[in-house]
């Protein structure tokens, strides 16, 4: 071993000894051990120091001896950093270079007196080695590492502004150039329902055509590190029995056990949905007939609504949830496929509908192929894009506000949707489109005798894609 090559080996000792705990060691492990990589930690408690420490190792290669006894080599390379702002990431990386400094492996002159950032790279800032690899410290936008290369690192995801699945699919992507790089993504504890509660606890269809949550969490190490993997005794300091007791037991279990807040606000209230009972007729009888279905498969059951739609009103004339297979296997997909079309059969040849629209961004969107082929020009195959969920968000929440939403008594699990409909007001300044809240569609259990099964508010999404139709002139 070289005498540069012993110096790192003592300093990293120093750290590993002296300066980490337990905690993060845990994390810094997994990090070196593992290509893909979520962390879930509690507040305030080193997440940060840990992953920048990771990162400068990375960069500066490493040959790491895992909990597991296994030997890793990591060759130099870049390391991406990303956080909620430029802000935040300037931290990220500015903790990264004071470690570095700790070894003295020979920056370059872009950080010479102590000046750690290369102002001519504009929107992104960064530290480079003297071996050529640099640390890149990036904004939020997903877009900002979009065609860069090397590790990649995303911290505090759980409170980043933009689409948390853009993030996602930009870092896999931007890791995804050589075998040895890794993608990690660190957060806090959220709220139950939106993207990082799902990528921890979510079952059924990402957002993502052919992809579950199970099958997306199976490709990454999930590492909690709440305040007890600090405390495994559970036995906490005085500044931390503080802590517990200005901010009571709940807000405590958040921040420090990892877990995950109640959902958001509903976003409708018990008045617009008993109006929708008392309505009466709210459209011609010559408006078009809408078929709307959202697809399930196995354990997500599908959404079927019919309803009357058009001058900006809507008469639900049906409205059903029918329950699929819970088995994950090719034959009985198709056989739920043609069971599907059975029923839509006897619907189309009831209401003789003028659209049938269909959710094609799931597993189940061969169901939309199917009808497709059946009814030809009248299909309309839609993905469910976020924009897309909040400009028929403002449709429907206008309906029910103006009184021109009619639901049928016998529709009760229409309504048991909409009550289920969930707001989150945190990035509604930002933009727009997202002026009257986020709308969440949150998961629940189905009632007996389908405990197997998980409702996404099926029913109410069907009827969220008929609001396609409102803008058509009835006379």
């Amino acid at each position: 071993m070289s005498s540069a090559a012993q110096k790192r080996q003592r300093i990293h000792d120093i750290w590993w000894d002296k300066k980490l705990r337990r905690h993060q060691k845990i994390l810094i492990d997994a990090i070196m051990s593992n290509t893909y990589v979520a962390v879930l930690g509690a507040r305030q408690r080193g997440k940060t120091l840990a992953i920048a420490y990771a990162s400068q190792m990375l960069a500066q290669g490493v040959r790491w001896n895992t909990s597991e006894g296994r030997k890793v080599t990591v060759p130099a390379d870049d390391v991406q950093l990303g956080s909620q702002t430029l802000k935040h990431a300037k931290d990220f990386t500015k903790r990264a270079g004071k470690v570095l400094n700790t070894f003295n492996v020979g920056l370059t002159e872009n950080t010479a007196n102590h000046n750690v950032f290369d102002p001519r790279l504009g929107s992104t800032e960064r530290i480079m080695l003297a071996n050529g690899k640099q640390l890149h410290a990036h904004a939020g936008s997903p877009s900002t590492i979009q065609g860069l290369s090397g590790h990649v690192f995303i911290d505090e995801i759980a409170s980043n502004k933009n689409n948390p699945n853009d993030i996602f699919e930009q870092g896999v992507a931007v890791a995804s150039g050589a075998p040895w790089r890794k993608f990690v993504m660190v957060g806090n504890s959220s709220f139950k329902g939106d993207w990082w509660w799902h990528f921890w606890h979510g079952s059924g269809p990402t957002d993502d055509p052919g992809v579950t949550w199970e099958q997306r969490r199976a490709k990454f190490t999930m590492i909690k590190l709440d305040i007890w993997s600090e405390f495994p005794d559970r036995i906490l300091p005085p500044d931390l029995r503080d802590v517990q007791e200005i901010l009571g037991p709940e807000a405590f279990d958040r921040w420090y056990g990892c877990k995950f807040a109640d959902s958001h606000g509903r976003a409708i209230s018990d008045e617009l949905i008993i109006r929708t009972g008392i309505t009466g007729t709210v459209t011609p009888a010559h408006a078009p007939v809408v078929l709307s279905i959202d697809p399930g498969l196995n354990r997500n059951p599908t959404g079927a609504v019919v309803a009357r739609v058009g001058g900006f009103g809507a008469d639900v004339l049906r409205a059903e949830y029918w329950y699929g297979p819970t088995e994950n296997d090719a034959t009985t997909a198709r056989g739920w496929i043609q069971a599907q079309i059975a029923q839509i059969d006897a619907m189309v040849a009831e209401y003789l509908p003028t659209h049938i629209v269909v959710d094609y961004s799931n597993l189940a969107a061969g169901l939309g192929d199917a009808l497709e082929e059946r009814y030809g020009s009248m299909v309309a195959k839609t993905p469910t894009t976020r924009d897309r969920i909040q400009r028929r968000w403002g449709v429907l929440l206008a309906m029910l506000t103006d009184g021109r939403l009619s639901i049928p008594p016998e529709c009760q699990d229409l309504r048991s949707d909409l009550e289920r409909f969930e707001i989150d007001e945190s990035g509604s300044s930002s933009r727009k489109i997202e002026e009257a809240g986020v709308l969440r569609l949150p998961e629940s259990p189905a009632p007996a005798p389908y405990s197997k099964h998980v409702l996404h508010c099926d029913i109410g999404a069907a009827l969220l894609q008929c609001m396609d139709y409102a803008y058509q002139d009835v006379g």
